[in-house]
C-alpha cells in the first residue's frame, strides 16, 4: 500500500518529466491550468500503466487522448523549431497525403541527397555519372541506399564445418542412389 504523499510526489516527477518532453519547463507554465493539466495526464498515464483492469486503461488511454491536444506548448521564436514537432513532422499525416506530388517530389529529391548511395560493384560503372536521378533510382532498387549489408552469413565456414556439410551430402545422395526407383512419402 503506498501513502497519498508518496504517490502525489512520483506523480510530480512524472509530470516534471512530460513538460520537459514536450519543451516546457515545469518553472515556466503559464497558468495553473497547464500545471494541473500535466497532472493530470502524467495521472492518466500512469493509471493506464499501472496493470489495472482492462476497461479501466481503455477509459484513461480515452481520456488522456482527448486531454492531449490542450497540453501548453513553449513560446517559440520565428524560424526556431522544437524537437517533437520535427519528430511529428517525420510521421506521416493525412494532410500530407492530399499535398501535391511536386511537393512531394521536392521531399524525395532532398532525401536522397542527405542519404548517402551505395552502388556496390557498379561504382566504378560512367552510367550514372551524368544522371543523379538515375543513379539513385537504381542504387533504391538495388538496395544500396540503406547502407546495409547482406543479411546472410559471408563469413568463410571452418575445416570442421566443411566436413560436416560434405558428409551431410554425401548421405543424402547415397540415399537418393537406393531409393531411386521408389516413389512415394517412403521413399
Amino acid at each position: 500500500m503506498s501513502s497519498l504523499k508518496s504517490v502525489a510526489r512520483e506523480l510530480r516527477e512524472f509530470a516534471a518529466g512530460l513538460a520537459d518532453s514536450r519543451g516546457v519547463q515545469s518553472e515556466e507554465l503559464t497558468s495553473r491550468q497547464d500545471a494541473l493539466l500535466l497532472l493530470a495526464l502524467s495521472a492518466l498515464k500512469e493509471l493506464e500503466t499501472s496493470g489495472s483492469p482492462a476497461d479501466l486503461a481503455q477509459a484513461a488511454k480515452s481520456a488522456r487522448r482527448l486531454l492531449r491536444v490542450f497540453l501548453p506548448h513553449p513560446v517559440v521564436e520565428k524560424g526556431q523549431s522544437l524537437e517533437y514537432e520535427q519528430q511529428d513532422s517525420e510521421r506521416p499525416s493525412r494532410k500530407r497525403e492530399r499535398e501535391s506530388k511536386d511537393d512531394t517530389g521536392k521531399a524525395e529529391k532532398e532525401e536522397s541527397d542527405n542519404v548517402s548511395v551505395d552502388l556496390g560493384q557498379y561504382a566504378k560503372a560512367h552510367v550514372f555519372d551524368d544522371n543523379a536521378k538515375k543513379r539513385d533510382k537504381f542504387a533504391r532498387l538495388m538496395g544500396g541506399r540503406r547502407n546495409e549489408g547482406s543479411h546472410h552469413n559471408t563469413f568463410a565456414p571452418d575445416k570442421t564445418t566443411i566436413k560436416r556439410i560434405n558428409g551431410e551430402l554425401e548421405e543424402q545422395f547415397n540415399n537418393a542412389l537406393v531409393r531411386s526407383g521408389r516413389k512415394g512419402l517412403g521413399a
